[in-house]
């Protein structure tokens, strides 16, 4: 239930933002000045999730390259979206309930990464402005194939993860300087899905789907967007989730190209 709260909280919050912005970019002029960037990222994070009726938990370790486009409708108001390929690693998932228990002991499996971002400049005071952002991501593995060792007769595992990540909240930068901007983003930010397990050891034959949610639900993200040129930009991000007994951390960089 909880899960579910998170998921509804986030996407009425992003489809909220979106309506808003929408309705103001409505009314803008058609003479209003538009730009695209197009941009390459890469982010990693170490973020520690719930499973087995939360009683137990372990390390989602992620890192994914990514390919996306900005497109700014007017000043202050832009869209983007983006596609990539990335790895996660189950640092020590266990799944009980195959013909014998399976503790997931693998490198970094590898998947497709989609997602969309919605940026709204909210208010401008004197140097600083406050934005709202949101953004929505969803990681699809490959299925893989493990063979299970030490045991008398032949064995394999097939296991297929997928997990979806949306955060939003207000993002305060700094426009002082000419072209370095620092920026404080704090939003809720909340992760959960699904690892697929099936065993098979010789005529037995189980399955099972381990549910995981983030345990951390604020982040706290210090950045900085530096203007190499009118053209050419970058962006790089420090993240730390916090969590009742840890803390989880995060890093996101982007070279941005403008025109």
């Amino acid at each position: 239930m909880k899960r579910k709260c998170h998921f509804l909280s986030g996407i009425l919050a992003v489809l909220f933002l979106y309506g808003l912005s929408f309705s103001q970019a409505q009314q803008v002029s058609p003479s209003t000045e538009k730009s695209i960037k197009p941009y390459l990222g890469f982010e990693y994070f170490s973020r520690t999730i719930k499973w087995d009726e939360e009683e137990s938990s372990s390390k989602l370790k992620s890192y994914f390259f990514t390919f996306g486009v900005e497109y700014e409708l007017r000043k202050g108001f832009s869209l983007s979206a983006f596609l990539g390929y990335g790895f996660s690693d189950y640092d020590a998932l266990i799944f009980r309930k195959l013909p014998f228990s399976l503790e997931l002991d693998v490198g970094g499996m590898g998947g497709f990464i989609l997602g969309g971002e919605i940026k709204k400049s909210i208010l401008s005071v004197e140097n600083f402005e406050i934005e709202g952002l949101g953004q929505f991501v969803y990681y699809l593995g490959g299925k893989e194939e493990w063979e299970i060792q030490g045991l008398n007769v032949e064995g394999t595992a097939n296991g297929k993860p997928h997990w979806m990540r949306a955060q939003i909240g207000p993002m305060i930068v700094y426009k002082g300087g000419d072209s370095l901007r620092p920026y404080l983003f704090l939003s809720f930010n909340t992760l959960w899905g699904t690892f697929k397990m099936e065993q098979t050891i010789e005529d037995l034959r189980g399955k099972e789907d381990k549910k995981i949610s983030a345990k951390s639900l604020v982040n706290i993200s210090l950045g900085v967007l530096y203007e190499i040129t009118e053209a050419l930009g970058f962006k790089g991000e420090a993240n730390i989730m916090p969590y009742k007994g840890g803390v989880d951390l995060g890093l996101m960089i982007r070279a941005i190209y403008s025109f």
